[in-house]
């Protein structure tokens, strides 16, 4: 099957079902959700697509910069589908534990601003913490920024 555009791909992800001589389970049907078989492999690309998607006329429009606190899943995808509608990404994070992500994001042309904290969660008391960093440069420059906030969008 042939595909027009990355973004075709995006969710729809297939179903596999696990043999119960596999699960032992009685009486139920188990199944497992490939979500390796979306474009970035994650099941993050839903999420960023889905986020950025129903805004993305208006960030063209407006000339803004996708920003969103992320260091590795949500960043890949969003820049993809940033960089092909020629918007610019920028993500902020604490670390990037893989270097294969780095450049990837700096190969689809990422702004990564990276900053010194430890920890994987978001912690509003860490000076460092790249989620409240994200959303503080969004607040002041809502002019320059669109910040779909994979922590708190619903």
């Amino acid at each position: 099957m042939a595909y027009e555009s990355v973004e075709e791909l995006i969710g729809n992800t297939p179903l596999v079902k696990i043999d119960q001589d596999i699960h032992g389970l009685e009486n139920i049907e188990l199944y497992a959700k490939l979500e390796y078989y979306n474009p970035f492999g994650s099941l993050k690309d839903r999420v960023a697509y889905n986020m950025v998607k129903p805004e993305l006329e208006e960030i063209k429009k407006e000339d803004k910069t996708v920003l969103e606190a992320s260091s590795g899943n949500t960043a890949k995808a969003m820049s993809t589908i940033s960089s092909m509608h020629g918007l610019e990404f920028k993500t902020i994070t604490n670390r990037i534990k893989y270097p294969a992500v780095r450049k990837i994001l700096k190969t689809l042309g990422t702004d990564i601003e990276e900053l010194p904290g430890l920890s994987d969660c978001p912690d509003p008391n860490d000076p460092d913490n790249f989620h409240s960093q994200a959303q503080d440069i969004a607040e002041k420059n809502p002019e320059e920024y669109f910040h779909p906030d994979q922590y708190f969008n619903d």
